[in-house]
């Protein structure tokens, strides 16, 4: 396995200080790997062929100059040896069209890492309705009704988009606010929130715990939310240290690790709230860096290990 492709957004404005991907790219060139970008853009199909416009690339560690970019040029996507996805959400058609050509080269034999299929299926946020011993009360609906009456029975939710990331759309709702909360969610073409029983202990942080092939971490990423916030999300100013894994974190993990594999999830990033599980992170779970900076344990190593040993 020589050639990787890294579906991805753009490489010029990523935080080079955080970014998990840039980390995961640099271990596998450190171990020999020819590596092609694909921005996120970049897909697309020729007749039946899969293809996308890559660039070769080189990354350096260094927050002055973190990559060098070879000219553009088009390739057939199976003539690389594994593409690993890492676009962002939004989880947009956009994001969904990417899957179906990258499924396409799948089924050609290259290996994509996380399947496109499982992208597609496995919503970040509904998918922890699979586990209900793990999640607090929870509410999928685009009925306004239906949420007063939750807000009514639980005090105090939080509402969630299914498709988006990083803390976005994101908001507390109690009964005092209510009415305008929910008069501000517009009734035409209405997609479905997720609302959750809120948890007291969001402010003490959510606990990432980074999944490589089932296999569990030593340490989580515990992600506190700036002051004036609930959110614990880095992108919105959140700060992060870390933890020895908890029972409670082990019994979630070990559950659902294998039904990751089972579905071709290689990386997944759970989050854990007051013992609850709140999200299955698969598109582009980050805190890589996080852990290596603060506890010295390289799961970019991990993943690359992991890899051979899938492969084998």
């Amino acid at each position: 396995m020589k050639k990787i492709g890294i579906v991805m957004n753009s490489i010029a404005e990523i935080n080079f200080q955080k970014d998990s991907t840039l980390l995961l790219m640099s271990e596998l060139q450190n171990q020999g790997k020819e590596l092609y970008y694909i921005e996120n853009l970049n897909l697309y199909f020729a007749n039946q062929t899969p293809m996308a416009i890559a660039q070769k690339i080189e990354v350096f560690m260094n927050e002055n100059k973190w990559f060098d970019l070879q000219d553009q040029e088009k390739i057939e996507l199976t003539s690389l040896d594994l593409v690993l996805m890492r676009q962002d959400p939004p989880f947009d058609m956009n994001f969904i069209n990417n899957t179906y050509v990258l499924e396409a080269a799948e089924n050609k034999g290259l290996k994509v890492v996380n399947r496109p299929s499982s992208l597609r299926k496995f919503n970040e946020k509904l998918s922890i309705l699979n586990y209900p011993s793990f999640i607090t009360d929870t509410l999928v609906t685009s009925n306004k009704s239906l949420m007063e009456e939750f807000i009514n029975t639980h005090k105090k939710v939080v509402s969630k988009p299914l498709g988006l990331m990083g803390g976005e759309g994101v908001q507390i709702i109690n009964t005092d606010n209510s009415s305008e909360a929910l008069s501000n969610i517009s009734s035409d073409n209405l997609e479905m929130l997720m609302l959750q029983k809120f948890i007291d202990e969001v402010y003490l942080g959510d606990r990432r715990i980074l999944l490589i092939n089932g296999n569990l971490p030593e340490s989580v990423v515990l992600r506190k939310p700036p002051e004036g916030d609930f959110r614990g999300n880095l992108a919105i100013g959140g700060t992060a240290s870390t933890e020895i894994l908890n029972e409670r974190d082990k019994e979630i993990a070990s559950v659902i690790g294998k039904d990751l594999i089972e579905q071709g999830i290689f990386i997944a990033g759970l989050d854990v709230v007051g013992g609850f599980l709140t999200e299955i992170n698969i598109t582009c779970p980050t805190c890589f860096r996080e852990l290596l900076d603060q506890t010295g344990e390289n799961l970019a190593k991990s993943f690359v290990d992991q890899l051979k040993i899938a492969k084998s």
